[in-house]
C-alpha cells in the first residue's frame, strides 16, 4: 500500500476531509517503496526492503493549528486522527503569523523526477550491480565496503480550500570505500541519480580503487596553506 496512484490518493484524502469540522483542514500523504544492499570485506552483509506510508492532518480554528500523523487507514482510525488534530488545535496558542492554506493551484508541467526503469529495480539487479563493484575490488586486491539503495516515492496534498497536488519521484544512491590490504590507502566514491541508467557502479568503484592506490603510504605534511581540488560530494551536507 506504500505507493498510491493519483486517483487512489485523492479518494483517501477526500475521505479524511469529509470527517473535518475545523475552519480549515489540510491533508498530506506520502509513501515510499524501495530496497537496499550493503557489503563489507568484499562480501554482501545485508539486504533489505522499505515499504511505508504516512498521512498527516492539519486542523485550524482561527489562527490555531493542530497536527497529527497516522499510518492506519480504516475509517475509524482516520476519523479519530482528525478529531485528535482538532483537539490539539483548540488547545494550541494563536499564531499571529499563521497564513491560511492555499486554494486551488494549476501545475502545468509534471516534474520530471520519476523514471520507470528506476522504479523497477529489484533485489537481483541490486546484487548484480554490487557484484561489479566487488569484482573491481578483487581485481585490485582491495577490501570493499559499500551501500546501494533505491526508492520510489509519491507525495500528495489536499485541503478544504480545493487544493490538490500529486507527484512521484525515484532515486538510486551508491557509495563505496576501497582500502588497500595494508590499510594505508583508502578511496571513496558516491553517486546519486533519479535515473538508474546514469549510474555506473563499476566506473565509480574504479575511481575509488585509483584513489586507494594513490593514497597508500601517505605521509604527514606541515601545517600551512595548500591548493586542493575537491569533488562535488565534498559540498553535500546531510
Amino acid at each position: 500500500m506504500a505507493l498510491l496512484t493519483q486517483d487512489e490518493a485523492r479518494t483517501l484524502m477526500q475521505k479524511v476531509l469529509s470527517f473535518s469540522k475545523a475552519d480549515e483542514c489540510q491533508v498530506s500523504l506520502n509513501g515510499t517503496a524501495g530496497g537496499n544492499i550493503r557489503y563489507a570485506l568484499n562480501s554482501v552483509s545485508t539486504s533489505g526492503s522499505l515499504n511505508q506510508m504516512n498521512l498527516g492532518i492539519g486542523s485550524v480554528f482561527g489562527k490555531k493549528l493542530g497536527i497529527t500523523t497516522i499510518n492506519e487507514y480504516d475509517d475509524a482510525s482516520l476519523e479519530k486522527a482528525v478529531r485528535r488534530s482538532e483537539d490539539l488545535a483548540r488547545l494550541a496558542p494563536e499564531n499571529p503569523e499563521f497564513m491560511p492554506f492555499l486554494g486551488p493551484q494549476t501545475y502545468d508541467t509534471p516534474a520530471k523526477t520519476y523514471v520507470a526503469q528506476t522504479a523497477a529495480i529489484n533485489s537481483k539487479l541490486r546484487a548484480d550491480m554490487v557484484q561489479q563493484s566487488l569484482q573491481v575490488s578483487r581485481d585490485n586486491k582491495l577490501a570493499a565496503a559499500g551501500f546501494l539503495e533505491n526508492s520510489t516515492t509519491f507525495y500528495a496534498l489536499m485541503n478544504s480550500h480545493g487544493l490538490f497536488a500529486y507527484t512521484t519521484n525515484t532515486a538510486v544512491n551508491f557509495s563505496v570505500t576501497l582500502r588497500t590490504e595494508d590499510g594505508t590507502g583508502s578511496g571513496y566514491a558516491t553517486k546519486s541519480y533519479n535515473d538508474i541508467s546514469q549510474l555506473d557502479v563499476a566506473g565509480s568503484s574504479k575511481i575509488a580503487a585509483w584513489k586507494a592506490g594513490q593514497s597508500a603510504g601517505a605521509k604527514a605534511i606541515e601545517p600551512g596553506k595548500y591548493t586542493v581540488i575537491l569533488e562535488p560530494a565534498a559540498g553535500i551536507v546531510t
